[in-house]
């Protein structure tokens, strides 16, 4: 079940644009893309058991157990899908609507998008933040090293917005010749960028 509570840190946001940008390795990219996909569907699992009463609607409630049922990524998209399609028809009963269902398993399923729908990074959307803590997770566990990563990306605006915002909270200068942080890359904010342990 997705917590509705925040998380309890915000970590380094720009990780996502990595993901997006389709520059993790697969050791770290298959992972997170199956994570989100779960999460997605916890998500819509749990918006649509909110509104439902128990024993109210069995279609409905079919739908879900075959959604939470299902045990791979097409098998989940399509049970979402058809969910909202349910869920469409239904609306009145529930109060949602199919759009809402797809509005809710596209945070999810691309959280870097959700983040450029809203860019207050002092307080960014819990998908976001929660996408971000677990493609961290997974960078540290492949000692990726991302710093260099993100200088591979290059025209993402919302990149640029992100570093001026961690370069501004540090007291960094930014610098918009080369679009990236000036300084010495380990002493980011938030980088937390494990280093092998060496003899």
């Amino acid at each position: 079940m997705v917590d509705s509570a925040p998380p309890a840190y915000t970590p380094d946001l720009r990780i996502l644009a990595l993901a997006d940008a389709s520059l993790l390795p697969p050791e770290v990219q298959e992972p997170f893309d199956k994570w989100r996909i779960w999460r997605a569907r916890e998500a819509v699992v749990a918006a649509v058991r909110r509104r439902l009463r128990e024993g109210e609607n069995p279609m409905i409630a079919f739908m879900l157990e075959r959604l939470e049922a299902a045990d791979d990524e097409q098998g989940i998209f399509e049970g979402i899908y058809a969910l909202s399609e349910v869920v469409e028809l239904h609306r009145r009963q529930l109060g949602l609507h199919s759009g809402y269902v797809i509005l809710i398993m596209a945070g999810r399923i691309n959280p870097y998008g959700l983040l450029e729908m809203a860019p207050d990074f002092d307080n960014p959307p819990v998908p976001a933040v929660e996408a971000a803590i677990e493609l961290w997770r997974l960078a540290r566990a492949a000692y990726l090293n991302v710093e260099l990563l993100l200088r591979r990306v290059s025209g993402d605006e919302l990149l640029v917005a992100l570093e001026k915002y961690y370069a501004a909270k540090a007291g960094r200068p930014y610098s918009d010749d080369t679009l990236r942080l000036t300084g010495d890359a380990s002493e980011l904010p938030n980088d937390p960028t494990p280093r092998p342990n060496t003899p």
